[in-house]
């Protein structure tokens, strides 16, 4: 599949749910065990909702930035596939002064005094919006949560800028193309555990790998992976 692509993403991730609408895209399990599970479905409706708060509140559009200030999440992800839908640029932890728009959590977000107006969103399991932000943040949860099921903003067409990671930039084309090549196996069941901040992995496979066939990928944050990976039947481990 990473061969045909052109660098739009919206209609990649549409095709998985009609492929494999059965099969997981992406399971997280924190540090105290919770398991959350989100099919292609949830992603898909995740990033649409998602991409429409970036356009409609954010007034974000093809190339604009956005300092992604997430922890190892499920939110990261979906967050990020929706900036790469709309066509805007992740820059992880990236200043808070020269982007557009400053995603992040709430703990995070006190240590970022620079940042106006950030969006925090919430890292709840479930994703559960919170109660009680501070006024000088923006709630991305509830602000996500308010927008249509269905995709009515503009998908990004054709290749463009998607991510910028220890000074590389990575297009839509080459960043699909990067996680193909370092996962050929279309069908494998990938566990990421832990990974640093700054692993270009990390970024790029959990969004991108189960666009490419069936498989998909288990987030932890576990101190020992046997048995999450004996549990969630890996077959690849990324290192």
């Amino acid at each position: 599949m990473a061969g045909q692509f052109d660098g739009a993403l919206w209609p990649l991730i549409n095709q998985r749910v009609r492929s494999f609408s059965g099969q997981p895209f992406l399971t997280s399990i924190d540090a105290d065990g919770m398991r959350t599970e989100l099919s292609g479905v949830t992603v898909l409706n995740a990033v649409a909702k998602n991409a429409g708060a970036l356009v409609d509140e954010g007034d974000l559009e093809p190339g604009s930035t956005v300092a992604m200030h997430l922890p190892w999440h499920w939110q990261r992800i979906t967050w990020t596939l929706a900036a790469w839908t709309i066509g805007a640029v992740v820059v992880p932890f990236g200043d808070v002064t020269s982007s557009d728009l400053v995603i992040t959590d709430r703990t995070t977000a006190l240590s970022l005094p620079d940042a106006d107006e950030p969006w925090v969103v919430s890292l709840h399991p479930l994703g559960l919006v919170e109660a009680g932000l501070p006024s000088t943040v923006v709630d991305a949860t509830g602000l996500s949560r308010m927008q249509p099921d269905a995709l009515l903003v503009e998908p990004a067409t054709g290749d463009g800028p998607a991510l910028v990671l220890n000074d590389t930039d990575y297009s839509r084309i080459n960043a699909l193309a990067w996680v193909a090549s370092s996962l050929p196996d279309s069908s494998d069941r990938v566990l990421i555990n832990a990974p640093a901040s700054d692993s270009l992995g990390a970024w790029l496979i959990p969004a991108l790998f189960p666009l490419n066939g069936s498989g998909s990928v288990v987030m932890s944050n576990a101190v020992d992976t046997s048995a999450i990976a004996q549990q969630e039947g890996i077959s690849q481990v990324w290192q």
